[in-house]
Order: C-alpha cells, then structure tokens, then sequence
C-alpha cells in the first residue's frame, strides 16, 4: 500500500509539474511572439509613412528614388529587418497581409502591404528576423525543463521519505495487531505527537488493554469453571464412597437390628449431604442474573428472626447472639437478605469454641452507604485463605467443616446474593480473635 500510494502521489506530481511547465512555456512564447508583433506592426507603420513621405518628395525622379529604397533595405538589414520593395497593380481586393514565415536564414514576422494613394502601385514585404528570440525561449525552456527533472528526481526521494515516515506509525500498528493475533496481549504501541496517528495508537491501547483485561476474564472464568468441577467431584466422592461401601456391606453380610439402623442412618447421613450441595447449587444457578423484588425491611424484626431461627443451634453450641443498630429499615428482598445473614451466623457458630461464642449483628449507615455485619470471636482465618472463602467448595478446615454437614457453598451464595443487590460482601479475620464480615449496600 505505501508503493502504491507513493506511485501516485509521485505520478500526479509529475503530471502537475510538466503540465505546469507546458503551459508556463507555451504563455511564455506566445507573450514573446505577440510582443514582438506589436513592435513589427508599429514598425511597419513607420517605415510606410517614412517612405510614402519621402518618395512623394522625389516625384518623377527615378533613379533617386531606386537609391532611398536601396538605402532603406540598407539601413533596416543591419537591424535584421528585410525589406523588399515592388512595383505591383494595385487590386480591389489587395490588403496588408501579417504572417510568419521561414527564409533561408531563419525565422521572421512577415507584413506585406501597399503605400498609400497615389503610390499604390508600391509593394512592400517587411521581414524581421525573430530567431535569435526563439533560440533564447527555446533555451530558457531546456533551461526550465532540466531545473524540473533534477527537482523531480530530488522530490522523488525527498516523498519516499516522508512517506515512508507517515507509514512507520501505521507499520508499527500492523506489527502490533499481528502479535495481539499471535497472542501476545501485552502488547503496546509508543508513538510520540498529537497528531491522528498518535490518537490511532491510544486507542489501539485502550482496546488492547480492554482486550487483555476480557483474556483475562475467560482465562480465570476457565480456570474457576475447572476448579469448581474439581471440588465438586472431590466433594460428592466422599458421601458416594461412604453410601457405596455401606450399601455394598449392607448386601453381603448378615447384620443385626442395631447394625442395619447404624449403616442407614449413615448413608441417609451421605445422602442428606448431597441433597444439601445440589440445594446450593441449585440457588447460586438461580441466583445468576436475578434481578431482587426490592422492598423495605425492618432490620429489628429481621434480627429477632433470626435469632429465633438460630435458638437451637445457639443453644448446642452454648453461644450468645446480640445484635446492634441504628437504622430501621433497608431496601432489599427479604428472604435473600435473611438467607445471607443466617448463613453468616450458622458459619460463625461453627467457628467458636464450645461455649464461649459471641456473634454479634450489626446494621449501622454511614453516609449514602448501609453496612450489615456479623462478627464473631472464634478461630478466625489465616491471610493466606481470606480471598478463597467465597469459592465453591473451599474450606479452611474440611474436616471441621464436615463434621458440622457444611458443605462449602455457604459464602459462595452470600457472595452471589450480595452482588444481585449491588452490594459488596468485605471480610476482616485475626487469627485466634475472630472474624467479621461486612455486606455494604448502596442507597440507591
């Protein structure tokens, strides 16, 4: 594309340029001629009314006569005017003639014409030689034409250059584009100005940068989609094993009452597991694009709900929930907001101590934001697992976990509910003093 466009550029100069010169010339010459015309014809002129005047003076005798003539063609020779007079009948039809024509010597104006009555009878042809002239204008013109092919020449490099400067930017563009192809998505473009070409470049960036980033997007959705299939086949083997197995002996041996109930209770144990992780899963494909039915909840009833649900698995536990706040309602979906904070205090229960647990709600606003928070003083989280806790399946003690039948969903769906209301789900944990976990929620 480059040759092709310097090609043109460099043909269309050309054309413009020898035309231009073609027609400076041409203008040239024809000004010149038309010059030298005028000055004939004024010339003409004069020499008729000069020799009409003069042989009126010599009337009658001949011989005088002949030798003013002999000293007019005389004179005019040295001045490169040919003049020839003749004695022609003068006709009806016989008028001065301007014309160009080629003598032996060169090139001249001729003007021919009578004098005037009574010396019609006298014919004269003015020849004035204009070679020398042509020879300059055709010198001056070789001269021009010459100038113009060393100008052409030296503007054919001086165009390849600059064209070659105007597609180094787009040179480098194409080089970025095909290793962005190639996979390399890291790569910039550096062009320095403000120009168009420099604009090109930002935005090429921009969309690179936009590009990476989307890369990126799939490459982690890829690697959590695999990971998430991971856990979920390690998760569902454990319960599938243990029902297998227990089915399996159940089968071959001879078991008593008490023995059949044992190995039943177990896999009903199993199976109840599983029904839990299909529940969950079941809620986060749900949850996904849900638009919530907003409306207003009153945040003490939700509290005291709450801990009426949560009576039972207090009591066991030996744990005391208290709860805190100094907003009345919120906008959100009630039984979402509800399944979010009981998940949050079921996870903090399980991570007390027998009896010495101490969960606290709390729902505070701070400017145009509402925080709901649930706060615990149990075993807390190492830094290290902080931003896994909401991954399906991942859990920072498993056999802890499963012992209390979590099955490692749980903040994965309040993650999930969190991000359906626009809010944002933080985490803050000490090892040894305990963790609180904040919903923000917007006003608006």
């Amino acid at each position: 594309m480059r040759i092709k466009i310097y090609l043109a550029t460099y043909i269309l100069f050309i054309a413009i340029l020898f035309s231009s010169l073609g027609i400076v010339s041409a203008f040239m010459t024809n000004a010149q001629i038309n010059m030298y015309t005028d000055k004939c014809i004024r010339e003409f002129q004069t020499i008729s009314h000069s020799l009409f005047r003069d042989i009126s003076n010599l009337a009658g005798r001949e011989q005088e006569i002949s030798i003013l003539i002999d000293g007019y063609t005389a004179y005019y020779r040295q001045h490169d005017i040919v003049l020839e007079v003749t004695y022609v009948a003068p006709s009806p039809y016989t008028r001065a003639v301007l014309a160009y024509t080629y003598r032996e010597t060169g090139q001249y104006i001729h003007i021919s014409g009578h004098l005037p009555d009574p010396l019609s009878h006298i014919h004269i042809d003015y020849f004035y030689n204009i070679t020398r002239y042509i020879e300059d204008m055709s010198r001056i013109q070789n001269i021009l034409l010459i100038v113009c092919i060393i100008f052409s020449v030296i503007t054919a490099f001086v165009l390849y250059f600059i064209v070659a400067k105007i597609f180094k930017p787009l040179g480098i563009i194409s080089n970025a584009t095909r290793n962005i192809a190639g996979g390399k998505y890291s790569e910039r473009i550096r062009i320095k100005g403000k120009g168009e070409l420099a604009q090109v470049a930002e935005d090429f960036n921009q969309m690179a940068a936009q590009i990476q980033r989307q890369i990126h997007v799939l490459e982690k959705a890829a690697t959590d989609k695999q990971q998430f299939i991971d856990n979920f086949a390690h998760e569902i083997r454990t319960p599938l094993t243990s029902i297998f197995g227990n089915a399996e002996y159940m089968q071959r041996a001879l078991l008593d009452e008490g023995e059949t109930i044992e190995l039943t209770q177990l896999i009903m144990n199993n199976s109840t597991h599983m029904k839990q992780i299909a529940n969950s899963l079941l809620q986060l494909a749900t949850l996904r694009d849900y638009a919530p039915v907003i409306m207003e909840i009153p945040i003490r009833q939700l509290f005291d709900d709450i801990g009426k649900t949560m009576y039972d698995s207090l009591y066991e536990k030996g744990a005391r929930l208290t709860y805190k706040t100094d907003i009345e309602v919120m906008q959100g979906q009630k039984d979402l907001i509800r399944s979010l904070l009981l998940n949050l205090c079921y996870n903090a229960v399980k991570a007390c101590d027998q009896g010495q647990g101490q969960i606290e709600l709390g729902a505070a606003r701070y400017g145009q934001q509402i925080i709901l928070s649930v706060r615990d003083n149990g075993h807390g989280i190492a830094p290290e697992h902080l931003h896994k806790i909401t991954e399906p399946f991942f859990r920072v003690d498993k056999a802890r976990s499963r012992e209390h039948g979590g099955v490692g969903l749980g903040l994965t769906l309040c993650k999930q509910i969190a991000d359906v209301h626009g809010a944002k789900l933080g985490v803050e944990s000490v090892l040894g003093l305990g963790t609180k976990i904040s919903i923000t929620f917007t006003t608006s």
